[in-house]
């Protein structure tokens, strides 16, 4: 008989899955990923969420969508097998935590928000601070940079 799996297995299974079937990790890693880092991130986010009251999805939508631009902006080989880690990462306790939300109940005035939507808007928000940047650094007509 199959074990059931719990919300937060699934979740993160779903997001390793896809890892899988791009061909950046093998199935026993992933296994193993689960195995051994699935209850560090299931712990964390609950104990951060239910008793201290921190975590947003707005949050880990930032952290994911810091992990792509970087794992995007990486050359070389062990570059982008560095950076596909710490994405990997980003993706899983973002899985989590939409996971622990909806068991525990949002907080009162959280956005409900998909970790795909945080993610996307996070990235909006971090294209529109570094072309704010951009611009302000442009028009300074006095620069210290020589």
């Amino acid at each position: 008989m199959a074990r059931k799996m719990s919300a937060t297995e699934r979740a993160a299974r779903d997001v390793l899955n896809k890892y899988v079937r791009d061909g950046l990790m093998e199935r026993s890693q992933a296994n193993a990923t689960i195995r051994n880092g699935l209850h560090i991130a299931e712990t964390t986010v609950r104990r951060e969420y239910a008793e201290k009251g921190w975590g947003s999805a707005l949050y880990y939508g930032q952290k994911v969508a810091a992990a792509r631009a970087d794992f995007d902006a990486a050359k070389g080989m062990v570059a982008r097998r560095m950076k596909g880690g710490r994405l990997l990462a980003a993706e899983m306790y973002a899985a989590v935590f939409a996971v622990v939300e909806a068991e525990e109940g949002p907080r009162e005035g959280a956005e409900r928000l998909t970790p795909e939507q945080a993610e996307m808007v996070m990235g909006t928000v971090r294209d529109t601070a570094r072309e704010v940047r951009e611009t302000a650094v442009a028009r300074r007509p006095y620069s210290r940079s020589t």
